[in-house]
């Protein structure tokens, strides 16, 4: 018997696990439906088939609920990269992997860059700041794993170098997005003239620039 509460506690984290879950795949699925605005929680509650109060148990506010989507998003693909580094090719090849996996992970999380863009100024804005400490806590470990297995395979880089290039490939992302995706209201002026001629091309920009980013700091130290 002295398993028993052991046995129930596991249980209880397993359904607790489990609903944590719903709330996030129904928040998914009411965004991916409008991405005009994040949805309410009571929306998200429907969606889930809970009852408001049940999700308040996990998440204070509807923005906890996506900086909680979008942190573990940022973990998927940092994971991705990491994988990259097990057996890293020349560091010429490793960029050209690195640009793969990303687009492939842009192409396969239309959510991604939404809620990227609006993590500074909205999600983290009504965040408990321990909830958003451990987040940006969680990119900082990950960073620095990156940059040190780089390190590992490629004794000749300085330290640090690899994490920075993160850094501004993140922010490069974010400027390259947001320059195409205009607020909705705006929508109708992108498309006129002379607007519509320098609303860059996103993938094939992302590309382009990754490539020189990347490319042009790993050859300086090849």
């Amino acid at each position: 018997m002295r398993c028993l509460p052991q046995r129930l506690r596991a249980i209880d984290d397993h359904e607790k696990a489990a609903r944590r879950q719903s709330i996030l795949d129904a928040a998914k699925a009411l965004y991916l439906a409008d991405t005009s605005g994040l949805p309410s929680v009571i929306n998200i509650a429907r969606q889930a088939g809970l009852a408001k109060g049940t999700v308040y148990l996990y998440f204070k506010t509807k923005e906890e609920i996506f900086l909680a989507m979008l942190s573990e998003d940022y973990e998927t693909l940092m994971t991705k990269v990491i994988k990259l580094l097990d057996a890293p090719p020349s560091p010429d090849e490793l960029a050209d992997n690195l640009l793969t996996t990303l687009i492939n992970f842009l192409d396969n999380n239309p959510l991604f860059m939404p809620l990227a863009s609006m993590a500074s100024p909205v999600l983290e804005q009504n965040v408990e700041i321990k909830i958003v400490g451990e987040f940006k806590l969680m990119l900082n470990e990950k960073i620095n794993l990156i940059d040190n297995l780089f390190r590992e395979a490629f004794p000749q880089f300085p330290k640090g170098q690899c994490g920075s290039l993160l850094l501004h490939t993140n922010a490069l992302i974010l400027g390259l997005w947001q320059m195409q995706n205009w607020p909705e209201k705006l929508k109708p002026l992108q498309q006129q003239y002379p607007f519509n001629t320098f609303i860059p091309d996103f993938k094939k920009d992302l590309a382009l620039s990754l490539k020189n980013l990347w490319k042009g700091a790993l050859v300086s130290h090849s």
